[in-house]
């Protein structure tokens, strides 16, 4: 895609002067698949959430703890393996005690903005140490909402 190409796009987006309006026209472009604005979430997603008043205040936060087996336990421990250890193993359990344990695990957050009662646009965020650190679905991607990054905790 020409950078003219995708300027001219940026002002027709930029064109329609109420919020509501570009969040309809949105809507209809990813429900139709016509995909006419797509190019401009490639192209800076932030910008793209920014005119469709995103506000990443909003996000509704999720923690995702990585998934800690008992094979990774004993290469970090460097005890030997025991089947009755390894039997019960609760991969759940163990993973999100390892997240608080170390401080790490993953922050995702959903924003929806509404197009009128019954539709609304979804843009997936990710958060590093509180932070807002960038968007990491759009309403283009099929699986936004339903994307697992872990074991999810609170």
């Amino acid at each position: 895609m020409t950078g003219s190409h995708l300027k001219n796009l940026w002002s027709t987006l930029e064109g329609i002067k109420s919020i509501n309006e570009r969040a309809r026209r949105i809507y209809q472009d990813v429900v139709s698949e016509a995909n006419f604005f797509k190019p401009l979430v490639e192209d800076d997603p932030y910008r793209f959430f920014d005119l469709l008043g995103g506000d990443v205040s909003e996000a509704e936060r999720k923690n995702w703890a990585t998934e800690y087996s008992y094979e990774e336990y004993l290469e970090d421990s460097g005890e030997e393996f025991d089947k009755r250890a390894a039997d019960s193993w609760n991969i759940e359990e163990r993973s999100i005690e390892r997240a608080n344990d170390t401080g790490y695990w993953y922050v995702t957050g959903m924003v929806s903005i509404k197009v009128d009662e019954s539709s609304e646009l979804l843009f997936e965020l990710e958060f590093s140490e509180g932070y807002f650190d960038g968007i990491i679905g759009t309403p283009y991607d099929n699986d936004i909402g339903f994307k697992n990054h872990g074991i999810e905790f609170y």
